[in-house]
């Protein structure tokens, strides 16, 4: 899953740290002749969705407009429930030929057998719940890093697709898969048991998550979504038809006519891979531990506001959201969730004039004619930001019993001389308070599914491992 920076373009780095790996050979199921139906259409799907939300740019990558249409911002979704369908928008979205070409190769690799294993709905079922799962995850653990970054869209198939890749861990640790990657341009090739690759993948999703919270790239999406398809396997799997996959991994026969079968000495995951398996979990589950903490001792509100401007004497107008994150008597603006630069300096009037919050208005309506001028910073682009003076001519607000602002019409004289706006403007705006939320309250609750899930899925590896082992690690 790729955060998109909604500043200027989405940082679309791919979701895998890992392709700069090529990995074949992971079709474990050969004895079927199932064709993978479910799989083939979520590819159609995205494939589909990907050039509607690229044909603007030839194809390259995702507009910035599409992402910011499709894809799960978790702040909007703890404060406006009816958003919970941007959670299945963004599991078919993508932020470029990269990032698609390599969710979608890595979902068709492993994918086929965990289908023929499970069968269409019962894949669909634990594709989804991990994509549902990889967003929970990736909740709590921004909530725990940086509260600011919730506001930022996230896209792609990987938090799905992860939880693919951790059900074929559990069920064929011991297929062999044949993988190359490149060292300065040179190709090396290897072979390994798919426990070990998979794991490996697993760790670098969870370092890497805790290390690089802020490069663009939703690590914890991916490890907890493959912790979901681990645990999910308790709930989607066919006990009969696992029996039979299982007497059959074990078949072997002589010139096509006498078959027999092949005992195994151990069924389930190795001493080793158990204990890496535990410590990487065990990590997660640390975080989760300190999100539900940290949320029920320190509350917070996250608050979405609809800004609706125009330009005097021009044509030109917008609208644009901006989400306030009010916490210890502070309330701190992502401004760089508006997308015109107009929004943002709408944005931060109100932070610089302390607008957002004013606990002694609590119910009250103000207007205020000509404040000072000021010079504040906004952000211009993704990686530049400009100060501008501006003076608030005319202030009209009103605030609800909390003393957060629920309204307000504001016209504001702002000079630049830097050129992306004209040197004196004036420009009015209306801004509402949509919707807000105690977020606290729904991260502990979060935390709390996402230590479940986690706890479920070290169970099911340390416990339970040989119900569902098909091709055995030895």
């Amino acid at each position: 899953m790729v955060l998109g920076m909604n500043k200027s373009e989405s940082n679309s780095a791919p979701s895998f740290p890992i392709t700069r790996e090529i990995v074949f050979g992971a079709d474990a199921v050969p004895y079927s002749e199932e064709r993978p139906v479910m799989l083939y259409t979520i590819i159609i799907l995205n494939l589909i969705v990907y050039v509607i939300t690229s044909f603007e740019t030839g194809f390259i990558q995702s507009t910035v407009d599409w992402i910011a249409r499709l894809g799960v911002i978790p702040a909007q979704l703890l404060v406006d429930p009816v958003s919970i369908y941007r959670v299945f928008t963004a599991m078919f979205t993508h932020a470029d030929i990269f990032h698609i070409f390599f969710n979608m190769y890595f979902l068709y690799i492993f994918g086929r057998a965990v289908e023929r294993t499970l069968g269409k709905w019962r894949f669909l079922a634990l594709y989804l719940a991990s994509g549902i799962m990889a967003i929970v995850f990736h909740t709590v653990f921004t909530y725990i890093q940086d509260p600011m970054l919730l506001a930022i869209p996230s896209v792609g198939a990987s938090g799905a697709i992860s939880g693919v890749l951790g059900a074929y861990m559990l069920l064929f640790p011991g297929t062999r898969l044949s993988a190359c990657f490149f060292l300065f341009f040179i190709p090396l090739c290897f072979e390994l048991p798919a426990i070990y690759y998979l794991l490996s993948w697993f760790a670098i999703q969870v370092l890497e998550g805790y290390v690089l919270f802020n490069s663009g790239i939703a690590f914890f999406a991916h490890a907890g979504g493959f912790l979901a398809g681990v645990a999910g396997l308790m709930f989607t799997v066919n006990r009969t038809r696992l029996r039979l996959l299982r007497l059959m991994s074990r078949a072997r026969s002589l010139f096509g006519i006498l078959y027999f079968y092949t005992p195994f000495e151990r069924r389930g995951l190795s001493p080793s891979a158990k204990s890496l398996f535990a410590l990487l979990s065990m990590a997660l589950l640390a975080g989760t531990i300190v999100s539900y903490f940290l949320s029920t001792n320190s509350p917070a509100t996250l608050a979405l506001y609809e800004i609706a401007w125009d330009v005097t004497g021009y044509t030109e107008k917008g609208t644009n959201i901006v989400f306030v994150y009010i916490h210890d008597g502070r309330a701190e603006p992502i401004t760089y969730t508006a997308q015109d630069i107009i929004g943002r300096i709408t944005s931060k009037v109100l932070e610089q004039y302390n607008l957002y919050l004013a606990p002694d208005l609590a119910g009250r309506t103000i207007e205020i004619s000509k404040l000072r001028q000021s010079l504040i910073r906004v952000q211009y682009t993704l990686y530049r930001s400009v100060q501008v003076l501006v003076q608030p001519l005319y202030v009209k607000a009103s605030y609800n019993d909390k003393g957060i602002l629920s309204s307000a019409s504001l016209v504001i004289g702002v000079s630049s001389t830097v050129g992306f706006i004209p040197a004196r403007i004036m420009v009015n705006t209306v801004v509402d308070l949509a919707s807000y939320s105690a977020v606290s309250e729904l991260i502990s609750y979060m935390s709390v599914v996402s230590l479940l899930v986690t706890l479920i899925a070290m169970y099911i590896v340390l416990y339970k491992d040989e119900e569902y082992v098909i091709t055995p690690e030895f």
